[in-house]
This record gives structure tokens, sequence and C-alpha cells, in this order.
């Protein structure tokens, strides 16, 4: 029966909706505005109309078109890259409000090597926030970038941390697709060419040096970069006692000549690299905080490694070798050019240009120098050690020989022993028998008694634990105390739970605790032949393996390569329910033989638990998922309800000022505010009315959606403008909507309603009420007024037929009207002491003088004093002031 009736109220509220903007709709051009999630305009958003652009949203986020029929209008989307569509409605006839999304943008790519591509690498854009992404097998990747950044000409791509030049950076802006082309093993480096960075330094006139001059800019751009390879931003560096802050991509600029790296100094920070580009006056320094753990000096030892870290060592002096022989090349350059330049400017660069070399090259050389001393110190340990083997393998020897001489001792002392023993063997021999008999039997009856004693206790344990697990409806938060709760019992490495997506056909495991800790979800299908969860899930018996090497091929196809760390002994069981198979338990160890009988039984019994605890927990999702659903229906409802609600703007444009104290209980509200101005006789009326629908939450919601429909139809469609009237109208409107005098229906709706109209003594106002009264203060009396509204709701088929009534008052400039609703009065504190209609009155009264922002402001306040601690909101609020 109820659900008859909704489907009658939607059917109704449609059919009244429909036929009031048909009749509305006489203006064919329909304007709009795009938001998004924070309420910010939208610009440049393109505005589709059944699959056609009509129009391009300006930079306030508005937009119009035209069309034959609005109130036809259907298949309405709005595109903008950064953003998705979300929802839209009609404010009022004519203007339509549109909601986008936040959407992530990305840029495809990938990067090339002499033609092929390079995979294993890592790649971000300097300055963004979104961390390194790995190229794939075929060189490609997917880059996050912020929705308002665009990838311009000085965009530095870094590949595995080293920026890449431009040059080998193609960006296609139409595909939003970057091809990087790394060079070749002879070619140069791969260093990034960054483009320069401007500078504030005094404008000077240059001339143009000649091809085979070197010009060096005496202004150095330093780039700082954290461990992640992202810019170091904020970062305050001393050079020199003096103080640089690094920007938003890590940087900051200095004189060359003042660059001292002994002098460098970061807070809490180490220099682990620097990195020169002479071409275009980059430095790059690489830091670390440290928590990565110290290196600490070089393990010299010999071992087994030996060969490998000295080839490591030779395989560096080798190219401190190059490295150094490259600088002094530059240097014996610069130093030539500085003879032969005479220009001051040039000469200064020159000279601070080789100072950084020089600088580099000492450094190259110190780096040798230790690189040689490991090298040495690193022999020199070796024979140290095969000089202390070969002392030890002579004390050996020594000792071996007293070995034998003591053996031979004792060899002679065991056979004397042997002669006396056996003189008195006949005469022990039946004592001895007696003897061992009893032992074993003591022994018998002590196992017997201990292992009684466990299986009591592992019995207990099992229940606790079976406890554990039935204990929490979200199991898989508390899957590490369950691990070490059943280690207790059964040896596991590895303990988890893989629960049956019936949707997507596989087994998912959230939370699994491993030796790596807990790994946070993967799941495998059940169709997967080379898993042993798939097998015992689609068998629904148990598997047990004691040696994985041996024994998998009973399970598993042979052929697939497998992981070389792999656990040995494996259970896995069925959990099961009525004959319904919800998932899997698994145990696992590293050592084999680890299972026996006694863990076997009380895997089972666990099992048993686990099953109960895993239909618990399939049932808490689903319940979830429906609270969620509803919950997220509820919310667009909101949207909706909100959208016949009066826009802030329309408000703003027809009152000098005004405030809206607007709460619902649940997500969406019984109560609602309705505004229109119509012309009649060329005189402009604006009506207000403040309603409470029966309930609160979806019917109340419901409800308000017919007041408004019948309102608007009322005043806009039928024309009547006396408040009287408007009531009477409404009041048979609803009783026909909701068919009450052929129903049980009996809701209906509270409802405070004015017009007002400018004449040239003031502006005239005119109020009726169902059961709701005005507030009126006059700024000239600085009185507050109460006008009580007739006794008699809209609706409610018990009640008699009264007729409405009105009240008419003429109001001057700044006089305000306040309407509200019965929610703030009936609001309970702790002691369960309602606001009241007095205290309400008392509250308007004494901050009337105020802004409207400061009068709204003392209401909430005074609420939210009055409901301090758990107390719950009790009904629909609304509370409105006008200043006429």
């Amino acid at each position: 029966m109820m659900k008859q009736l909704s489907k009658s109220y939607i059917l109704t509220l449609f059919l009244l909706l429909t036929t009031a903007f048909s009749l509305i709709a006489q203006d064919k051009v329909v304007k709009g505005i795009v938001i998004d999630e924070d309420q910010q305009p939208v610009y440049n958003s393109l505005v589709y109309l059944d699959g056609n652009q009509v129009a391009t949203t300006s930079v306030d986020g508005k937009f119009s078109f035209t069309t034959a029929n609005p109130s036809k209008i259907r298949n309405l989307n709005v595109i903008k890259r950064g953003y998705k569509m979300q929802t839209w409605a009609f404010e009022n006839s004519n203007v339509i409000k549109v909601l986008l999304t936040f959407a992530p943008v990305y840029i495809d790519g990938e990067i090339l090597k002499d033609g092929k591509p390079v995979p294993g690498k890592y790649v971000k854009i300097s300055g963004q926030k979104f961390n390194a992404v790995k190229t794939n097998n075929k060189g490609a990747f997917q880059l996050i970038i912020d929705r308002n950044y665009k990838v311009q000409s000085n965009t530095i791509f870094l590949v595995d941390g080293d920026p890449i030049k431009q040059k080998y950076v193609e960006y296609n802006s139409q595909l939003s697709k970057v091809t990087i082309t790394l060079p070749s093993e002879n070619g140069k480096t791969a260093t990034a060419k960054v483009a320069k960075k401007k500078t504030t330094s005094p404008s000077v006139v240059k001339s143009k040096p000649k091809e085979d001059d070197i010009y060096v800019d005496p202004i150095l751009v330093v780039v700082v970069y954290d461990e992640d390879i992202s810019p170091a931003d904020s970062l305050n560096v001393r050079i020199d006692e003096k103080n640089f802050i690094t920007d938003k991509n890590g940087e900051f600029e200095v004189y060359a000549d003042s660059l001292s790296e002994a002098n460098f100094e970061i807070d809490d920070y180490s220099i682990i690299k620097t990195k020169y580009d002479y071409e275009d006056n980059y430095m790059f320094v690489y830091i670390s905080d440290g928590s990565g753990g110290s290196q600490g000096e070089t393990n010299m030892e010999y071992s087994e490694n030996f060969q490998a870290v000295f080839n490591s060592l030779e395989a560096e002096k080798q190219l401190l070798q190059e490295n150094g022989a490259n600088l002094r090349k530059e240097i014996q350059k610069i130093s030539e050019k500085l003879d032969k330049d005479i220009n001051p400017k040039n000469k200064k660069s020159l000279e601070s240009y080789l100072e950084r070399l020089t600088n580099s090259l000492i450094e190259n050389e110190l780096r040798y120098e230790e690189a040689q001393y490991k090298t040495s110190q690193m022999l020199e340990r070796m024979r140290n050690q095969i000089s202390n083997q070969e002392t030890t393998i002579v004390q050996i020897e020594e000792e071996k020989e007293e070995v034998e001489t003591e053996r031979m001792l004792y060899f002679v002392v065991a056979a004397i022993s042997l002669i006396l023993i056996f003189v008195f063997y006949k005469n022990s021999q039946k004592l001895k028998e007696q003897r061992d008999d009893l032992q074993e039997i003591t022994g018998r009856l002590e196992k017997a008694n201990e292992e009684v004693v466990k299986s009591h206790e592992e019995m207990l344990s099992v229940k606790d634990i079976g406890q554990k697990f039935t204990a929490t409806l979200d199991f898989d938060k508390h899957m590490l105390d369950l691990q070490e709760s059943v280690m207790e019992l059964v040896p596991a490495n590895t303990f988890g739970i893989g629960i049956y997506n019936k949707f997507d056909k596989r087994l998912e495991f959230r939370n699994q605790v491993s030796d790596i800790g807990l790994e946070n979800y993967y799941s495998v299908s059940i169709s997967d032949a080379y898993s042993l969860a798939s097998w015992c899930f689609n068998n629904e018996v148990e598997l047990i393996i004691n040696n994985f090497d041996e024994e998998s091929p009973l399970y598993i196809p042979q052929g697939r390569s497998l992981p070389t760390k792999i656990n040995q002994s494996i259970i896995y069981m069925p959990l099961i329910v009525e004959t319904k198979v919800l998932g899997v338990i698994t145990m696992q160890s590293k050592e084999p033989n680890q299972y026996n009988d006694i863990n076997i039984s009380n895997l089972k019994a666990l099992a048993s638990y686990a099953s109960i605890a895993v239909a618990n927990y399939i049932s808490y999702k689903e319940l979830s998922e429906k609270n969620k659903s509803i919950t997220d229906s509820m919310r667009y409802a909101k949207t909706i309800q909100n959208a016949i609600l009066p826009s802030e703007s329309l408000l703003k444009e027809n009152f000098n000022e005004h405030f809206i104290l607007y709460r619902s209980k649940d997500i969406v509200s019984g109560d609602f505010y309705w505004f229109k101005r119509k012309e009649v006789n060329g005189t402009v009326m604006k009506f207000i009315a403040v309603v409470d629908c029966t309930g609160h939450g979806v019917p109340g919601a419901f409800m308000s959606m017919i007041g408004n429909a019948l309102l608007n139809d009322i005043v806009n469609v039928k024309g009547i403008t006396d408040t009287v009237e408007i009531l009477n109208a409404l009041n048979v409107g609803v009783k026909e909507s909701l068919q009450q005098e052929n129903s049980m229906n009996d809701d209906g709706m509270d409802v405070a309603l004015i017009a007002m109209k400018e004449e040239k003594d003031g502006v005239h106002i005119q109020f009726s009420g169902a059961k709701r009264p005005i507030f009126v203060y006059t700024q000239k009396k600085k009185e507050l007024e109460v006008i009580q509204g007739d006794i008699k709701s809209i609706g409610y088929s018990s009640r008699k037929n009264k007729e409405f009534t009105d009240h008419h008052l003429v109001l001057q400039k700044d006089d305000i009207i306040y309407l509200s609703t019965d929610g703030y009065v009936d609001q309970n504190n702790a002691n369960r002491e309602k606001i009241g209609s007095l205290k309400l009155k008392d509250i308007i009264a004494s901050n009337a003088s105020k802004t409207m922002a400061e009068q709204e402001e003392a209401l909430e306040e005074i609420l939210d004093q009055h409901i301090v601690g758990e107390i719950e909101q009790r009904d629909d609020i609304t509370v409105m002031g006008v200043k006429v």
C-alpha cells in the first residue's frame, strides 16, 4: 500500500512540475552556470545539448543558449578537462545549475633509446607534488598532474633523478603525450639542458660572443633535490653565512664567484651528491636527511665477495681518472681563454668558472686518493686474514696430535673399565632390566599426562582465538593480533584469510600477515590453475603440504617459473557455512614438515570459527554497501531539493539584507523556504513563505517538493496574489495531491506567508499564517511585535473546514520581518528543556539592531550552546529574516 502511495506522490509531483514548467517557459533563451565541488565557477567548459555543442562558459562560469522548449531538455552534458559531469537541475524555469566534480589528469609518455623502449626508469615532472612512476616493459608511463598544470617549453622532466635536456623531449599537446629520447652511450651525457632562469640582476646590454668565445653567466642556478627525486621546497641554505630559500621547484640563484662548496650548509641534511651543468650554469645538489641509515665505512674484510668489492673500487678509480682528465682539459681550455680575453666581465665569469672547475678537480683527486687508500687497506686486511688463517691451521694440527694421544689413553682406560663392567654385568643385568621397565612405564604415564594437559590447553586456546574471530565484524583490521594468537598453537610465518568475491570470481586477501609485514590487498582468480588457494576453494577440501618442492606437482601444473623464496609447509582449508564455500584460511611456514595431526585438528577448529566470522563479515559488508547506497541516494535527493530553494543571489537582488538559518535533521529536510517576484497591474509584488511539512527526512522532503510545486502553480500559473486565497488553494491542492478524502493519509504543513509591495507611504505587508506567526521589528519604535497566524494547518483530513485570515501592516525602510518553523523553539537540551517561543523572541529583540549576518551568528551560537554534548537535533530548523 505504501509503495503504491509513494508512486502516486512521485507521479503527481512529476505532472505538477511538468505542467508548471511548460506554462511558465515563454522565453526560449536558457541561461545557466557551471560550478565545481568548491562552489567555484568553471570557465571555458563546453556545453552539449543532445550531443551538439551549444555554448561555452564565460570566466564566471555562465552560459546561455536557445531552444524551442526548455521544459523538454533531457540530455545536457558539460565537458571540461580535469572535471567530470556530476548532475544538473533547473534553479527556476529558464536557469540551469550544473555541478562538476574533479577528475584526475594524466600525461602519457614513453622513453626511447636508439629507437627502442627503455623499461625500469623512474619519471617525474620537476615541481609537481606527485611521485615518480616507473616505465613498463614497453618503456611507457603515465604521470598524474594537477588539473590546471600545462606542459611548457621550459618544463623539466626527471629520469632517475636527472633532468632531461629540452632537445630530448617532444610533447604533443593534442594527444597529451610526451616522448623522451635518451642519447646513445657514445653520445653526450643525458643530463638535461635546463632552460635558463631569468634573473633580477640589472639590465646590461651584452655584446653577442663569437662562436669560439666562452661566456660564463655570473649567475648560477642551484637546484636541490630530496632522496625521492622531488624538489626541496622552502629549504634554508647557507653559503658563506648568507641565507638562501629554495622555491617550489627547489631552486635559488647565487653569484658563481661567491659559491664555495666547503661552506655549503643545509640544516638537518647531508649533501650526498653534486652535479654541474657547465653549459647552462646549473648546479644540482642531492640531499639526504639520514633516515635511510648511515652507510658507514666500507667493509674491507676478506670474504667471498672480495673480488666484487675490489672490482667496484677499481671501476670507481677508473671513472675518477677519466673525470680528472676531462676536468684538466677543461681547465687548460679556460686558462687559455682567460689569457686571451680582455673583457672584464667575461674575465670575471671565466675566473669564477675556472675556480669551480679547480674545486671539482681537487674534490675528484681527493675521492681518487680515498678509493686508492681503501683498495690498499682492503689488500692489507686480506693479507692479515690469510696470515691469521695459516697460524690457525698450525694450531689445529698441534691440537690434533694432542687429541690423538689423549684418545689412546682413553682407549686403555676404557678397555680396563669394560673388563670390570663385564664381571658385574651378569649380576646386574636382571636388576637393570627391571629398572628400565619401570622407567619406561613412568615415561609413558608422564607423556600421556602431558598430552592430556596440552590438549586441554589447546582446546581452550582454540576457543579463545575463535571468539576473537567472531567478536569483530571487520576482522581483517586485526589480522596481526590473530596471527600472534594462532602462532601459540601452530607455527606460521604467513597467516591469511581469503574471502570469495562472487561478482569478480576472485579470492580477496586483505591484510595478510607474512615476513614482509601486512599485505594490504591481493587477489587470485578461482580459475587460476597455478593457485593453491583456488584449488582448495574449487575442490572444497583441505590442502596440506609439508614439502612444497616435492608435493606441489600433485596440485598445480608444472612449467611456470615459481618464486625462489616460497614457504615449504602450507595448509589451506575451505571456509564453509551451510554447504556454501565463503573463502579459505591459510597458514604457512618456511620450514618443511611443520604440521602434524594436532596442528591440523586445531586449524580445523579455527576454520569453523573463521567461517562464522567470514559469514558475519560478508553480511556486514553487504549491509554497509546498502547503507552507503541509501545515503548516496539521499545526498543526491538533497541536491535536487536544494535546487528548488531560492538562490542566494536572487534574495540579494530583492532585499537590502537578509539571513537564512537552515538546518535539516537528516540529509534531506521537511522544511523549505519559498520566494517569488511577480508584476501585478504594473506593481511589483514579492512573496515569501517558510513552510514546515509533516515529518522530516525523506517523507518530509517529498512533502516539501509538493508544497513548492503547488505554491509555484498557485502564484505563477493561476495568478493568485492574496495570501488568504493562496493558503486556501494550497490547502485544497495538498488534499487533492495526497488524495486525503479517499485515504488514511493525514499529512500536512504549517506555513508563514507574506506578500509585500512598495507604495508611497511605505511597504505594504499582507500576512497569513497556518499555525505559524511572524515577528516584526520596527526601527522607529525599536520594538518587536509578534503577529499570530490561524490555528489551522494546511492539509490534514481530520481538520474542520475553516477559512484563513490575514493581517495588514505598513512598514518603513530597514524594518525587519522574521519567519520560522517550530524546529528552533522545540529543540531540547540535556535536561529536556526547550528553547521556547519567549526565548526566541528575546534573542531576536536583543540582536535586531545588529547586521543580519550578526543576527544569524547569534541565533546559531545560542542553538549550539543549547544542544552541546551528545544531544541530537530533534526536528528540521528554519529561521529567516529580511529587511524591507
